[in-house]
C-alpha cells in the first residue's frame, strides 16, 4: 500500500521536482472533484432515462405509442384490435359518401371511385412506429411521437380512372360558359337580359383534392376551378339600354318646305343597332334601315334632271326637246345629321336638297344643233336566205337603239354599247363563214347600214372588221360586223366605232322601211363635206375573194382625205354544210340598192 500510494504522490508532485513551488498538492484534488462532477449527472441522466424506456417499453407494450395518429384519427395507446376497429368505423365513415363542394354540390361513394382502405396494413404501420430499427431510430420515433405527433398516411389505393370519369361527368354539369349582358329593341321597347358568371373545372386540380380527402380521410374535397365573367355586365346593359330607350322615345319629324313627313318610335327603334365594341355595349344608329324609313322622302323629292334632246317635226326639221333640271336630297348629310343627334333627344330635321343640272342643257344642243343631212345608207333586208319575221323583228329592235342617239363633239359612238343585252330573237347568223341559228341574227346589217351612212357623212371610222364571207344584202368591202359575246368582258367583242371630228352635235336615224329596205341617217352640222366611194374585185375564185374600197373626201370641193382598204372572204356554207360558191353570190351596188335574185320566192 505504501509503494501505491507513494507512486501516487509522485504523480501529484512531480512538477515540482523541477524547481517550481508545490503549495501543498491542491491542484491534483481538484481535478479529481472535476471529474467526480460530471460523472455523476451523467450517470444519473443514465438512470432516468433508462427508467423512462424501460416505463415507456412497459406503458406501450402491446399498443401503438402515443401521438400516432392515421389521417386525423389518433391511434396512441390502443392495442392494434382496437385500432382497427377505430379505423374500420370512425376513418371509414367519412370515406363512405364524399363530398365534392363548389358552385354545386355532389357526393361519390368509395365504391363509385374504386376505393380500398387496407385496414391491417394501415394499423401495422402505425404499431411500427417506435418498434422499427435500432435504439436511437426506436428512441427517436416515439420523442417525435410524444411531441408533436406522427402521422401515418392511410393505405389507401382507388381506381385513377373512375375518379378521373367521376370528375369528369361533373364538369359536364358545372362547366358553363358566361353569359353576356344584352340589350334587345324590339319596336319601341327597350328589354335588358341580364349577365351571367360561368365556370370551369379543373379536373386536375379537382382529381388533386380527390387524393386529399381520401388520403386524409375527411370525406370532404373542393371543386377547383375558374370563375368566368362576362364580358359585358348587366349594369353596362342598363346603360345602353337606357341610351337606347332615349332614341325611341318619340318620333321624327322631317321636313322640306311646306311637306313633312314622320318616323314612328317603333321605327326608330327597328333603325337602331346594338353589338359589342370593345367590350362594351354599343348603340349606333344603322344607316341603311333609317334609310328604308326615309324611302318616302327620298322618293318625294328626288327628282332626276332631264337631258335636252333632238327630235324631227312632221316636216323632217331636227328640233330641240327642252332639258329639266333635276332635284336630289343631301342624303348622306341628312343621315349625319339624324345620327350625330338622334342620341341627344332631337326630334325635328331639316331636308335640304340640290339642283341637279342635265349633261345636255336646251341652250347647248341649240348652240351646236345638227341640222344637215351629212350621210345616208340603205340596204335591202330581203337579200338574205332568212325571211322569218325573227330576223325582222330583230333588225327593228337594234335599229331602234340606236334610231336617236346624239353624239356629242369629240365623243366615240360604240354600236356594242347600243345594241348588247336587248332581247332578240333566234334568227341565221354568220360564224366562221358558216350559217348558224343565234340571238341576234341580223345585227350586222344594223352595223353595215350605219357604217355606211357615217362613212358618207365624212366621219373617221376608228373600229370595223368584215365578215368572214360575202353576203347578198351589202356590197363586199363596204360591210361591218358586230358582236359582244361575253356580256362580262369586252375581250371578244367584235365592234364598229366612229368619232365626232366636228364642232357640233351628230343625230343618227335609223329604221326598217316597208320597202324592203332598212335606212341609216347622219344629220350634223354644215360642214360642206362630199364623199366618193366604190367598191371592186381584186379576184376571186370558188372558195373565197378579195375586194378592195376605195374611198375619197371632199372639203370645199377640194380633196380633204384619200385611201383604201381591202377586205379577204370566204366562201359560204348554208346551215346544212353545202358550200356555196363565192361566184354565185349575189352582188348589191355601191350604193346599196339590190337587183339580185329574190329570197322571198323560195
Amino acid at each position: 500500500m505504501s509503494l501505491i500510494n507513494r507512486k501516487k504522490r509522485d504523480r501529484r508532485t512531480g512538477s515540482g521536482y523541477e524547481g517550481y513551488p508545490t503549495g501543498s498538492g491542491t491542484t491534483g484534488s481538484r481535478r479529481s472533484r472535476r471529474r467526480n462532477s460530471v460523472a455523476g449527472p451523467i450517470i444519473i441522466v443514465c438512470a432516468l432515462v433508462a427508467v423512462l424506456v424501460a416505463a415507456d417499453f412497459w406503458m406501450n407494450y402491446g399498443k401503438v405509442h402515443r401521438g400516432v395518429e392515421v389521417g386525423n384519427v389518433s391511434l396512441g395507446g390502443m392495442e392494434p384490435a382496437e385500432a382497427r376497429e377505430v379505423v374500420r368505423e370512425r376513418a371509414l365513415g367519412p370515406l363512405q359518401e364524399i363530398e365534392l363542394s363548389g358552385p354545386d354540390r355532389f357526393t361519390r361513394s368509395a365504391e363509385e371511385l374504386g376505393v380500398n382502405f387496407h385496414i391491417d396494413a394501415t394499423v401495422d404501420k402505425a404499431y411500427a412506429v417506435g418498434r422499427d430499427g435500432n435504439v436511437l431510430e426506436r428512441l427517436g420515433e416515439r420523442l417525435r411521437a410524444a411531441f408533436p405527433g406522427i402521422t401515418i398516411d392511410p393505405n389507401i389505393d382507388y381506381r385513377s380512372d373512375r375518379v378521373k370519369a367521376e370528375v369528369g361527368e361533373i364538369a359536364s354539369q358545372v362547366n358553363a360558359p358566361a353569359r353576356d349582358a344584352t340589350v334587345k329593341v324590339v319596336g319601341s321597347e327597350v328589354e335588358v337580359a341580364e349577365s351571367r358568371e360561368g365556370y370551369r373545372l379543373n379536373a386536375e386540380d379537382t382529381m388533386a383534392s380527390l387524393d386529399e380527402a381520401i388520403d386524409g380521410m375527411t370525406g370532404t374535397a373542393r371543386l377547383r376551378g375558374d370563375v368566368l365573367a362576362p364580358r359585358i355586365t348587366t349594369a353596362e346593359a342598363e346603360a345602353a339600354a337606357e341610351k337606347a330607350q332615349g332614341a325611341v322615345a318619340q318620333q321624327l319629324v322631317f321636313e322640306h318646305q311646306d311637306k313633312n313627313w314622320t318616323v314612328s318610335p317603333a321605327d326608330v327603334g327597328a333603325s337602331l343597332d346594338v353589338a359589342p365594341n370593345d367590350g362594351k355595349l354599343s348603340v349606333s344608329l344603322d344607316r341603311d334601315r333609317m334609310s328604308d324609313r326615309l324611302a318616302a322622302v327620298y322618293s318625294d323629292l328626288t327628282v332626276k334632271p332631264k337631258n335636252a334632246s333632238y327630235d324631227f317635226d312632221d316636216s323632217g326639221n331636227v328640233v330641240v326637246l327642252a332639258a329639266r333640271d333635276g332635284r336630289s336630297v343631301q342624303w348622306e348629310k341628312l343621315l349625319d345629321s339624324v345620327e350625330n343627334n338622334i342620341f341627344e333627344g332631337k326630334r325635328e330635321y331639316q331636308v335640304n336638297t340640290t339642283v341637279q343640272k342635265p349633261r345636255y342643257t336646251t341652250a347647248g344642243l341649240e348652240a351646236k344643233k345638227p341640222t344637215e343631212l351629212l350621210g345616208s345608207y340603205k340596204t335591202n333586208y330581203t337579200a338574205t336566205t332568212d325571211q322569218g319575221a325573227e330576223r325582222a323583228e330583230n333588225l327593228e329592235i337594234a335599229s331602234d337603239a340606236v334610231n336617236g342617239t346624239f353624239v356629242a363633239p369629240g365623243e366615240t359612238f360604240s354600236m356594242v354599247q347600243h345594241v348588247q343585252d336587248l332581247d332578240y330573237n333566234d334568227a341565221h347568223v354568220i360564224i366562221d363563214s358558216e350559217e348558224a341559228v343565234a340571238e341576234g341574227g341580223g345585227l350586222c346589217q344594223v352595223t353595215s347600214t350605219l357604217y355606211n351612212a357615217v362613212l358618207y357623212a365624212g366621219l373617221p371610222v376608228v373600229e370595223r372588221q368584215p365578215h368572214d364571207s360575202q353576203l347578198p344584202y351589202i356590197r363586199p368591202g363596204m360591210d361591218a360586223t358586230v358582236w359582244y359575246g361575253d356580256k362580262t368582258t369586252t375581250v371578244d367583242d367584235t365592234d364598229m366605232k366612229f368619232k365626232n371630228n366636228t364642232d357640233g352635235y351628230v343625230l343618227l336615224r335609223e329604221y326598217v322601211s316597208d320597202d324592203g329596205y332598212m335606212y341609216a341617217q347622219v344629220y350634223g352640222v354644215p360642214n360642206n363635206i362630199e364623199v366618193e366611194m366604190s367598191s371592186k374585185e381584186v379576184w376571186m375564185t370558188e372558195d373565197a375573194s378579195e375586194w378592195v374600197t376605195y374611198y375619197t373626201r371632199y372639203k370645199d370641193g377640194e380633196v380633204e382625205y384619200k385611201d383604201s382598204w381591202n377586205s379577204e372572204y370566204s366562201a359560204l356554207y348554208d346551215d346544212k354544210g353545202k358550200k356555196i360558191p363565192t361566184p354565185k353570190v349575189e352582188i348589191a351596188e355601191v350604193d346599196g340598192s339590190y337587183y339580185g335574185f329574190d329570197f322571198s320566192s323560195q
